[in-house]
């Protein structure tokens, strides 16, 4: 979609290009514009087709991105696991693309733990925003769906994400909690693999040291039947040197006396 008298050809420098899933396949840009247009003016609109059939018929996802970063914060804030789409049997899933994730998204993305497995991401929302604008909310599930007690939340800012952890963290125990609530940066790509290697070189270090332990224990036994020959063989030596010394050194006494 291009620009219009009322925008620019272009989109705000710091817009979001977000990844959009749970649409139905029959719904072309068309539709997809009247839904997303409600939160902002539409730049451009992108449905991921299966270029194999023919015509190319559509995945069910898209890449949405509007004029304004405002706008793509509050269609994902409505629309990401809220709202099913006719025909649909799951909400929709709205969320940054891959392109737009760098490493300042580590800088503004926590980790909280401790809340209420009946929250759902609608509940963690309201409970975070406060302290800004959240662009993403994401509740960590089991195969079975059901919650593991702890999300994970993206603030628009560093800044934001910080005053969410000094007011937060270890503030109050939610419902069905045995600690008070956790809230932290989340590990970066970067801590993970550091964590993996230090994990893998401790229990480097383990194996390391059993084998030693089992190795000074084996140890005889591996030397079997020789070293207790050879072990033999030296006392007994020994001890026929300690007596000729001891002879040497002690000659016996004789009687000199005549007897009678």
């Amino acid at each position: 979609m291009n620009g219009t008298l009322d925008h620019p050809d272009q989109p705000d420098i710091d817009s979001i290009k977000m990844f959009v899933g749970q649409i139905p396949r029959s719904w072309s840009e068309k539709e997809l514009k009247e839904l997303f247009e409600q939160y902002g003016a539409v730049y451009e609109i992108n449905v991921l087709r299966d270029r194999s059939q023919n015509p190319p018929q559509s995945k069910g996802c898209c890449f949405v991105t509007f004029y304004t970063r405002k706008a793509a914060l509050e269609a994902q804030n409505a629309l990401h696991n809220m709202k099913i789409l006719p025909g649909m049997h799951h909400p929709i899933q709205m969320k940054p693309a891959d392109s737009e994730k760098n490493n300042a998204v580590e800088d503004r993305k926590l980790f909280v733990g401790m809340i209420s497995k009946k929250c759902n991401e609608n509940d963690v929302r309201v409970m975070f925003s406060p302290f800004g604008q959240i662009e993403e909310c994401r509740i960590l599930r089991g195969p079975d769906g059901l919650s593991r007690g702890c999300a994970f939340i993206t603030f628009a800012t560093r800044s934001m994400a910080q005053n969410a952890i000094k007011s937060m963290h270890q503030s109050q125990t939610l419902e069905s909690c045995s600690s008070p609530i956790v809230v932290k940066f989340a590990d970066t790509q970067k801590d993970k693999e550091q964590k993996r290697i230090a994990q893998q070189l401790q229990q480097q270090m383990q194996q390391l040291n059993a084998a030693t332990m089992w190795g000074n224990l084996a140890g005889l036994n591996t030397l079997g039947p020789q070293y207790l020959a050879v072990s033999l063989c030296t006392a007994a030596r020994e001890r026929r040197r300690h007596r000729q010394c001891h002879i040497h050194t002690n000659p016996p006494i004789h009687n000199t006396h005549p007897t009678h």
